[in-house]
């Protein structure tokens, strides 16, 4: 398959289950919908309303009050949720970018080419610097793709696509990760979470689940492991899975092999939470309504 320089999307998500209508097999894991989500612990609520509302102009959700007088910040990255957890200024932080840390250090949206005029104004308007865009084309789909940060230099990955594709092409967000071992990382995907494999030979390994994409690239063990819950550090935190019982994948998880960070609990009476640790200590999240 022809890979493109950078990080780009490969495409991949127009034959995989990724840019498919909803189906009727099971969804994995006690999945409740087709899509994982994306935790975030940011310093500034308001700069994360600029940049994730005013300039990218994604769909707003309802925030949600948490205990301990905290709020959660919500959008719409395709179907997927992008939760931001308004955390304050006087936790750690790291500078952003792909190969620097490993950790969660990417987030990528697919967005119809019709709208990045508009994004770059309000951009070049709020004194943020343009993305530098690659363009091309694979047969009729053109695309192009740069990356910019946000206020709290969480690399956002831009991927611009033929406006006239249908909509569910643009449902998909892709969660970038850089990892030390490759194939660790393969196997706990495949083996613990169940996910999709859609691209394992190049230099960026790619699976799915639903209309979420995780990729993720090899970075030195050097590098600092930039993870750890919300309340430890800002950035890009957990990869969330909403599920319909947690007690249930936790004894899948184990049984799997997978490794239990915290063990199920009761957030008041939010929901119930589980948090299973990943190579380089990558976080996941496991999220049950609780009944109401």
């Amino acid at each position: 398959m022809k890979r493109f320089s950078g990080v780009l999307l490969a495409l991949v998500l127009l034959g995989g289950t990724g840019a498919c209508s909803d189906s009727d097999q099971p969804l994995p894991m006690g999945l409740l919908e087709d899509h994982l989500n994306l935790v975030y612990s940011v310093s500034d609520g308001l700069a994360t309303e600029q940049f994730y509302g005013d300039i990218l102009g994604l769909e707003r959700m309802a925030d949600i009050d948490l205990p301990g007088d905290r709020r959660m910040i919500r959008y719409l990255g395709g179907k997927s949720e992008l939760k931001f957890i308004v955390a304050g200024q006087d936790q750690p932080r790291m500078e952003g970018g792909m190969r620097n840390a490993r950790g969660i250090r990417l987030l990528a949206l697919l967005l119809p080419e019709n709208r990045r005029a508009g994004i770059l104004e309000r951009m070049q308007a709020a004194g943020l610097a343009a993305p530098e865009f690659a363009e091309g084309n694979r047969g009729p789909i053109s695309f192009s793709y740069g990356m910019t940060r946000d206020y709290d230099d969480n690399q956002v990955e831009l991927v611009f696509l033929n406006s006239m594709l249908p909509d569910f092409a643009f449902d998909q967000v892709q969660i970038g990760l850089g990892v030390s071992d490759l194939a660790a990382m393969d196997e706990f995907l495949q083996e613990v979470l169940a996910m999709e494999p859609v691209e394992t030979e190049a230099n960026i390994h790619r699976y799915e689940m639903g209309k979420t994409q995780i990729k993720f690239w090899q970075v030195p063990a050097s590098k600092p492991a930039w993870v750890g819950m919300p309340h430890e550090k800002q950035g890009m935190t957990m990869v969330q899975f909403v599920v319909s019982d947690v007690e249930a994948v936790r004894d899948m998880i184990v049984a799997r092999g997978g490794e239990i960070y915290i063990e199920p609990y009761a957030l008041g009476d939010i929901a119930m939470l589980m948090f299973v640790q990943g190579p380089d200590g990558v976080l996941f999240e496991f999220g049950a309504a609780t009944a109401k």
